[in-house]
């Protein structure tokens, strides 16, 4: 036998390792692509494999990388009920300058440890379906003129708006058309995370033509812009993203906390 022939084969392994991510990982990127509008979009993905390891399904890592898009839900769900044999060590999720359900997002982040996804389907049918997620750590950026649009368009109450963030708190300004009045109001608040998933306004002082709102008049104002984004019906990230810490910086509002890959809606139960 010849002494090398072990190390050909093993390089032979290799490269057939190469040549089924590189396939993975055009396919993968098509089929995210097909399910996001926009002329201009682009996505990636990029897998590293564990060498030989991948004839039975490991991947140490996959980036999903995708910008200049809209959609109405995430490309991307765990289907529970599906194979749990292939799996996948950590799952890098970055989606930059997208529209989501109205709302222009600079950047959503994810960092996604102990994925599992249907080998056989992949192999089958060249379809990526996660499985199982785990949990990890990320966090969404919205811009203060995004957030701005995002009011105008969601309240119809509201007919313009600025806003300012800087120093921990959020500052808008516009005219509205409210039950009580009609006025050119100020909102200078905080911007609170509850329930892990809904962005609202704490600590609020309310003006109306710079006069200082009534009480009364102040809770109307902030029952119809509370909870000012709620990922997880307003935007359709689900339980995506659970936010724990909120920050205001810079024309920047920063939330995060912990992140996975959500259950797809309606999904039946494991197996």
């Amino acid at each position: 036998m010849n002494p090398l022939l072990p190390f050909v084969l093993l390089g032979l392994g290799f490269g057939y390792a190469d040549f089924e991510v590189s396939k993975f990982e055009r396919l993968a990127a098509a089929e995210i692509s097909s399910q996001l509008s926009g002329d201009e979009r682009t996505v990636r993905v990029n897998a590293v494999s564990s060498g030989l390891a991948l004839a039975w399904g490991e991947l140490e890592s996959a980036e999903i990388d995708a910008r200049h898009f809209s959609l109405t839900q995430l490309p991307f769900f765990t289907e529970p009920w599906r194979s749990k044999a292939g799996k996948l060590g950590m799952l890098h999720i970055k989606l930059r300058d997208f529209k989501l359900r109205g709302l222009l997002i600079n950047e959503l982040r994810a960092d996604i440890p102990n994925c599992r996804y249907d080998l056989g389907l992949a192999r089958g049918l060249k379809q990526f379906r996660i499985s199982k997620s785990g949990e990890g750590t990320g966090s969404v950026r919205v811009d203060e003129k995004a957030l701005a649009d995002y009011i105008v368009e969601k309240y119809a109450e509201v007919k313009s708006a600025t806003v300012r963030v800087y120093n921990d708190v959020v500052w808008v300004e516009g005219y509205g058309e409210f039950l009580i009045v009609n006025t050119n109001f100020t909102v200078i608040a905080k911007l609170t995370p509850v329930d892990g998933t809904k962005l609202v306004l704490t600590d609020a002082k309310i003006y109306f033509d710079w006069v200082r709102a009534e009480p009364a008049a102040a809770k109307v104002i902030l029952d119809l812009l509370n909870p000012v984004v709620d990922l997880y019906s307003g935007l359709g990230l689900y339980d995506a993203i659970s936010v724990t810490d909120v920050r205001l910086r810079d024309g920047y509002v920063l939330a995060s906390g912990k992140t996975r890959v959500p259950v797809k809606p309606g999904a039946p139960a494991s197996r």
